[in-house]
């Protein structure tokens, strides 16, 4: 590719990202078919490494939600189960790894699978409204105060291209914009999934299989062949009629809003912050981790 056709790509997908977030932005005004005030919360967290964020994040979410169910699986990392008993998690180490252990990048639906169905086994065995996704870089500020959408929180430059995928599930569900050809995704810490739908759609293993049959080579085409959890997860509950959507209490450390925070608003959930990961446990830490 010539750095001008370079320059032109880069231009066209800012250009769709800022037109997405203000899609975004009317479409959570103007949605008012389902309303959740103040929603019950659970939360799923797949781990690896980096024992201080986990402390960190579960600190966050217990002030918050102190009795919300929350699941920990460590996929073939440190043990984590002294910190799972600390936080009252429900706790599993997982033998055969799904990730790479830094990230849900799934080289294959073999791969993919097995992480689905863990999320959906924490949906199916918890109680509350929705469920969290918890990550090391994930912190709690506040309790979510409204959610409307069944897959909540989308950054306005995580969409897909090519407008294949987003035409296939316009055939199937009327909640995306007709005029958007590139549907937004979502899927990092501090997205919010309605627990009742996702246990509703995603418990048929033989209708899940065959949808991700079916959605996989688009996601693929623009993944060099593999699957994001991001991309394919919103794909899946778009495609099972799901709502998704954008929830205005998630803000990132790069943020402008982040950054002039006591001016623009309250914050309830900060993704990307990374300022953890490499410093020391405490001793307060270290005893949580040894389980002293």
């Amino acid at each position: 590719m010539t750095l001008l056709k370079k320059i032109i790509k880069g231009v066209k997908f800012r250009l769709e990202s800022h037109f997405l977030r203000c899609v975004a932005v009317f479409d959570y005004l103007k949605s008012n078919n389902n309303i959740y005030n103040k929603p019950s919360m659970c939360a799923f967290y797949q781990c690896y490494k980096r024992p201080k964020c986990v402390i960190a994040t579960l600190t966050s979410f217990r002030k918050i939600y102190l009795d919300g169910t929350v699941h920990l699986f460590c996929d073939q990392g440190d043990d984590m189960s002294h910190i799972a008993s600390h936080f009252n998690c429900r706790y599993e180490y997982i033998t055969n790894r799904t990730g790479n252990g830094t990230t849900l990048y799934f080289l294959s639906k073999e791969r993919l699978i097995p992480y689905v169905k863990r999320l959906l086994f924490a949906a199916q065995n918890s109680k509350e409204d929705f469920l969290m996704i918890l990550e090391d870089d994930t912190i709690l500020h506040n309790k979510i105060r409204k959610l409307k959408f069944d897959w909540n929180c989308i950054k306005s430059n995580h969409h897909y291209s090519g407008g294949g995928v987003t035409s296939l599930l316009k055939a199937r569900n009327s909640s995306i914009p007709s005029y958007i050809r590139n549907m937004y995704f979502a899927g990092w810490g501090g997205v919010v999934l309605n627990r009742t739908f996702f246990v509703e759609h995603f418990s048929n293993e033989k209708e899940l299989l065959v949808a991700i049959d079916l959605l996989s080579p688009y996601i693929q085409g623009q993944w060099n062949g593999a699957l994001p959890m991001d991309a394919i997860l919103t794909a899946l509950i778009l495609y099972f009629g799901g709502t998704v959507g954008w929830y205005p209490g998630f803000s990132e450390v790069q943020y402008w809003r982040y950054k002039f925070k006591p001016f623009l608003g309250r914050i309830d959930v900060v993704h990307n912050d990374k300022s953890l990961y490499n410093a020391p446990l405490s001793k307060w830490e270290n005893k949580i981790f040894q389980g002293n």
